[in-house]
């Protein structure tokens, strides 16, 4: 969004200064000002959680989302609306699945309850004897100074065996709002990968010269990186979900790469704000 209110109150001022005879301190001061409030502005988050009961008497669940999201002005970055479309579009078609078209909503309290009610409602339609369950997490991580990161988790159960969790993480740019990727954080992606095997191998407690297939898991051609990561303090942190390189039970792997040990890889500062 571009704002451009205090550009015209600056503009109307100086015009009315021409006429009515404003010294022209006056005017400086009143630049000045201006300018303190345009630097003023900061993105404000909100959150909360909402909450239903699904089922009766022993069989009553709680679901619950947790959310985050920017309130947008005429100020707001362009990063602020690129997270919120993009919270608007994932959150609700994780479990409103009758559509694969993606659809944008505006976000709100109210917003997150109904797709609670909703998913409630398809609960009761079922029939279902053990009562569905939903829990969605989202948090914006704005403690870096060049991007924005977010972090969805879920847990849904909507019949079966057992039901389904997975962890998502997306990296926006300041600068621009768009989505980064691996490549724009990192110039050598293969150096990465070799070192980011070790570091697997210590988590899944498999020797250097093991094959990671007759271990059990499902890379083809050796250890690959996904696109599903963050930063930490002090790591970059990969997230494989279940069934993603390995069955079910296998649950979902984080695997943390030292940032020191990557440095001279990294294309992009992950200094913290002070």
């Amino acid at each position: 969004m571009k704002n451009n209110i205090f550009s015209f109150i600056l503009l109307l001022i100086t015009l009315l200064a021409c006429d009515s005879g404003i010294p022209k301190e006056k005017e400086k001061q009143v630049e000045k000002v201006i300018e303190k409030q345009d630097q003023l502005y900061k993105p404000l988050v909100i959150s909360g959680v909402t909450r239903i009961n699904i089922g009766k008497g022993e069989e009553k669940q709680e679901s619950s989302i947790a959310y985050s999201y920017y309130q947008l002005n005429d100020k707001s970055f362009r990063y602020e609306e690129e997270i919120n479309n993009y919270l608007s579009e994932s959150i609700s078609t994780d479990f409103e699945q009758k559509s694969k078209q993606k659809i944008k909503y505006d976000l709100s309290p109210d917003h997150f309850h109904a797709l609670l009610k909703n998913f409630k409602k398809e609960c009761e339609e079922y029939g279902e004897e053990s009562p569905w369950n939903l829990y969605d997490s989202t948090f914006i991580d704005e403690t870096f100074e060049q991007f924005i990161q977010v972090e969805r988790t879920n847990y849904i159960f909507s019949g079966g065996a057992h039901g389904n969790s997975y962890s998502e993480n997306i990296l926006f740019s300041r600068e621009t709002g768009e989505k980064l990727k691996l490549k724009d954080f990192i110039s050598d992606i293969p150096k990465l990968t070799k070192i980011g095997d070790k570091y697997f191998r210590k988590v899944a407690e498999i020797e250097p010269a093991d094959n990671l297939e007759e271990q059990g898991f499902w890379f083809t051609n050796g250890f690959q990186l996904n696109g599903n990561f963050y930063f930490d303090a002090t790591n970059l942190v990969f997230v494989y979900n279940q069934y993603e390189i390995g069955p079910y039970s296998m649950g979902i792997i984080f695997v943390k790469i030292p940032i020191r040990e990557i440095k001279s890889i990294l294309k992009i500062d992950v200094k913290r704000l002070k």
